[in-house]
């Protein structure tokens, strides 16, 4: 992990990304299209900032997103 500041998007992707992955990788059983599930999981979440929950939220918050990516896919 780097010890620099990082900037909200950063660090959010950051402290998140291997857990959605995982989680998008058991739900589709491959490593590309769980690799897609999670980037469209961070662009839906980036799209309206306003909307983030409070820092202890954030990772249930995120796993719905993906869900719904995953249903949509």
């Amino acid at each position: 992990m780097r010890t620099t500041h990082l900037c909200p998007v950063e660090k959010l992707v950051e402290l998140h990304y291997r857990t959605l992955f995982r989680f998008a990788r058991k739900l589709c059983d491959s490593p590309a299209t769980a690799m897609v599930l999670t980037q469209r999981t961070f662009k839906e979440a980036l799209k309206r900032p306003e909307v983030w929950p409070l820092p202890a939220n954030v990772r249930l918050w995120l796993v719905g997103i993906l869900l719904n990516q995953a249903l949509d896919h």
